[in-house]
């Protein structure tokens, strides 16, 4: 039997998942941990994930295609 108290959790990050494009699902690639001053629980209702490639934003950054900061 395991406790509760062996699985402490922060009430100041949010497990978030990541993953590789909006599909999510078959995407997810691991959990990253970000805190936050809000209960985790807001993040979790409101489905908050990080995308590792978005549609479009990608493409602006190829080689060659490079756009100078000011």
């Amino acid at each position: 039997m395991v406790s509760n108290h062996d699985a402490k959790e922060d009430k100041s990050v949010y497990q978030c998942p990541v993953y590789k494009t909006e599909a999510r699902g078959n995407t997810y690639v691991f959990t990253a941990q970000l805190k936050t001053k809000l209960p985790p629980q807001k993040w979790i209702l409101a489905g908050v994930a990080l995308l590792l490639d978005v549609e479009g934003v990608s493409d602006a950054f190829a080689p060659g295609k490079e756009v100078a900061l000011a």
